[in-house]
């Protein structure tokens, strides 16, 4: 555990998990501010606040181009560079538990992950919820996949990726794609996926106090706070252990190499497990790493060294 992550750790319980408004009056309007997405800036933030999304959002400059694209009238950015591989990409989804985040508030990663790997990204602008809800960022991931290939790319050529709900949207949209018959992506990686929203997974229990931001202290609070963005914002009225909305509970067959990260101490820590032991139990190639004492989707956090380590891995399982 470096000094970077111990601060970091510190900062994050600090500033954003010993501040959080209670469960009843929380609302995702509160995500959106918390990962500084544009038109939701929090003008009662804290100095400490205002230092920790600095750190965490301004944009790194970079030899890597970024352009704003669409891929079926979906808005997407594009980091590319002529010295990458024309035919080979990653089709990335921001986290951000369905209600928040964009293509933006992941730029730093992106580029990182970008210049390490040599590939380029396009990152979607899914539809988030309240304002859209299930399935129409699933339906917005395999459209996205569609004009990748009508563009001209291979199946074996694309590769998928995704933190937190992003990583749910990697493994859900796959699923969907199989179920519709059609050509997979080669690979897939998942940052700490949100894997099972039922609000029960084994690790809200277990890690609640560890996780430096992403809960409550008090267990119960964590696990109605989750069970409300899922019942009331992104898929209200539906069965929570379909496999399109908690992947923890799908079978996996024939389905493409995957690598997941996820650190011990935070509450999605059995979310990654358990889809990690159901894609083993289908047969499928799956490598788990798990690392120590990092804040939940550690690899945002471009100044971790911890996080340099996560996408050299990253780029190394996409390469090879």
């Amino acid at each position: 555990m470096s000094l970077q992550s111990t601060i970091l750790n510190f900062m994050l319980k600090k500033y954003v998990k010993e501040v959080q408004p209670p469960v009843e009056e929380r609302s995702f309007i509160e995500a959106r501010k918390m990962m500084n997405q544009e038109g939701y800036t929090d003008q009662n933030a804290t100095l400490g606040s205002k230092l920790l999304q600095k750190f965490i959002f301004n944009k790194t400059k970079s030899y890597i181009n970024v352009n704003e694209i669409y891929l079926d009238k979906i808005r997407t950015l594009h980091f590319t560079h002529e010295n990458f591989d024309s035919q080979k990409c990653i089709l990335y989804f921001h986290g951000g538990g369905y209600v928040a985040g964009s293509p933006e508030t992941h730029h730093n990663m992106l580029i990182l992950l970008a210049h390490m790997s040599a590939t380029q990204i396009f990152a979607i602008d899914y539809s988030l919820s309240p304002e859209s809800v299930f399935p129409q960022a699933i339906n917005d991931a395999v459209n996205s996949y569609k004009a990748l290939l009508e563009k001209g790319f291979k199946s074996n050529d694309v590769f998928f990726g995704g933190d937190s709900a992003g990583g749910n949207l990697t493994l859900v949209s796959t699923l969907k794609l199989q179920e519709l018959n059609q050509n997979l992506p080669s690979k897939l990686f998942l940052l700490s996926p949100w894997t099972d929203l039922t609000g029960e997974g084994r690790s809200i229990k277990e890690n609640s106090k560890s996780d430096p931001y992403l809960s409550y202290d008090n267990w119960l609070n964590t696990s109605l706070s989750m069970q409300k963005t899922v019942k009331e914002w992104y898929a209200p009225n539906q069965n929570y252990k379909n496999p399109l909305i908690s992947p923890a509970f799908a079978k996996y067959h024939k389905f493409p190499k995957t690598l997941i990260q996820v650190s011990d101490i935070e509450i999605l820590y059995s979310d990654s497990l358990d889809v990690a032991e159901r894609l083993k139990a289908g047969g499928n190639h799956v490598k788990l790493t798990v690392y120590k004492d990092l804040p939940h989707v550690w690899q945002i956090f471009q100044f971790l060294p911890e996080a340099k380590q996560a996408l050299s891995e990253i780029s190394e399982f996409l390469q090879n």
